[in-house]
């Protein structure tokens, strides 16, 4: 089993150097200097001590970023199609107000072509989500909170049908599946089920090949600002491992953790090819480079639409970058706009201990990992996930590091009076 847990939240460090890439007006000139005010602050390993464990013991890469320079849905868009947003660097549906799918193949497309197992385990409902920039467009109480919701190939596995309680091929009443009073959608349960499940599935060794997991949006997410304690997300998540290590699926599992995004331009480690590691002190060693990455995912630029009206393809504004033809993004695509490094880690029996990786990658090669493992070396959805490392530089498949998982720590308990974004 290949397991991807998304959280959707933002973590900030900062860039204070004055010269290029850094200051001057580029990317990431964005370093708080409000003189005798906070600027910000960061958790360490008293807090979230369970991360800091497992990341210490298991894997990290200090080159990960997110696919676009852009907020929680375009990103999620573009790790689910391998790269692409087709143009959009905006969230589709609640700033360009889309009412219909994104016609956009994705991953579990694919792996159901080739006859691969996989399944959504959701969070959170659209009736308890409270986070609206992650909440989908769904009015319907029950209804699942999944980014693979924005795509038509979504539409076989969870559609509302015409008639109420009537639902066609592998499809059942959502009141059946999932004990909806309204009745309201036909869900296929087989791929998209609650996270309840994700423990039984676990428990029982009847993962699929790909899990894809996504929090309780505004509940345990982690997003910062949104009134949420980190420690609801870190303690959800120290189940999910604790209960994967635990299980007879632990044997031949890997689970890959990331965040969305990384919430602003506060990093000394740009995502600019010829420029990652221009801030990076040389005693490191790390010479690695974004250039190999940083790739069209296909044809698409990100451009202009009709003035006011954002279309399938288009939706910069006026001004933003690309919208200018010395812009970077104009000349380049979405080659120059890879979003800033993230937190990740990455946990399996098979993990080397105490692994920093240097290679540059963002959250499609979890994907190139998943086609290549289940599909073909050659398989790919677009000229993006097709430029990513292959992840094998994590893994010892000889010895199996943590054939026998370690015993974490358990996580720091959130007692409603812990610190939050508005209160540091």
């Amino acid at each position: 089993m290949t397991g991807f847990l998304s959280q959707a939240a933002g973590y900030a460090i900062g860039c204070s150097s004055a010269v290029p890439p850094c200051g001057n007006g580029s990317l990431t000139d964005n370093f708080p200097n409000d003189p005798g005010t906070r600027a910000m602050g960061y958790y360490d390993e008293g807090y979230l001590n369970y991360y800091y464990y497992m990341a210490s013991q298991f894997a990290i890469s200090d080159r990960w970023f997110s696919p676009v320079a852009s907020k929680t849905t375009p990103n999620r868009i573009a790790v689910l199609t391998g790269g692409t947003t087709q143009g959009l660097v905006k969230d589709p549906f609640r700033d360009d107000n889309f009412t219909s799918q994104l016609a956009i193949p994705t991953i579990f497309g694919e792996l159901s072509k080739a006859g691969v197992s996989w399944k959504i385990y959701y969070g959170i409902t659209a009736g308890g989500c409270t986070d609206q920039d992650d909440c989908g467009t769904s009015k319907l109480n029950a209804f699942p909170t999944i980014s693979f919701a924005y795509f038509t190939d979504s539409y076989q596995y969870l559609y509302t049908p015409a008639t109420k309680g009537v639902c066609s091929a592998s499809t059942v009443p959502s009141g059946q599946a999932v004990g909806d009073p309204d009745n309201a959608f036909c869900i296929d349960p087989t791929h998209i089920a609650p996270v309840s499940q994700y423990f039984v599935d676990v428990a029982n060794g009847t993962l699929p090949s790909f899990a894809y997991i996504e929090p309780a949006y505004g509940i345990d997410d982690e997003h910062p600002g949104s009134g949420q304690s980190i420690l609801a997300g870190q303690s959800q998540v120290a189940k999910m491992i604790n209960a994967l290590m635990a299980s007879p699926s632990w044997n031949d599992s890997v689970f890959f953790l990331s965040y969305d995004e990384g919430g602003g331009p506060l990093d000394h480690v740009p995502p600019i090819p010829s420029h990652t590691n221009a801030l990076t002190d040389a005693s490191l060693g790390v010479t690695t480079d974004i250039s190999s990455i940083a790739v069209n995912p296909d044809t698409f630029f990100p451009c202009l639409p009709p003035p006011g009206t954002p279309t399938l393809h288009c939706d910069l504004e006026a001004g933003w970058p690309g919208t200018s033809a010395s812009d970077a993004p104009a000349q380049q695509g979405f080659a120059a706009q890879l979003g800033f490094r993230l937190p990740n880690m990455i946990v399996s029996p098979f993990t080397r201990r105490h692994y920093v990786s240097h290679t540059p990658m963002d959250h499609t090669a979890i994907i190139k990992f998943v086609e290549s493992r289940f599909i073909g070396p050659t398989a790919h959805l677009t000229n993006r996930d097709a430029a990513q490392p292959d992840l094998l530089e994590f893994f010892d498949f000889t010895s199996v590091p943590w054939a026998a998982p370690p015993t974490p720590p358990t996580p720091v308990p959130d007692t409603g009076a812990t610190c939050h974004p508005g209160t540091l």
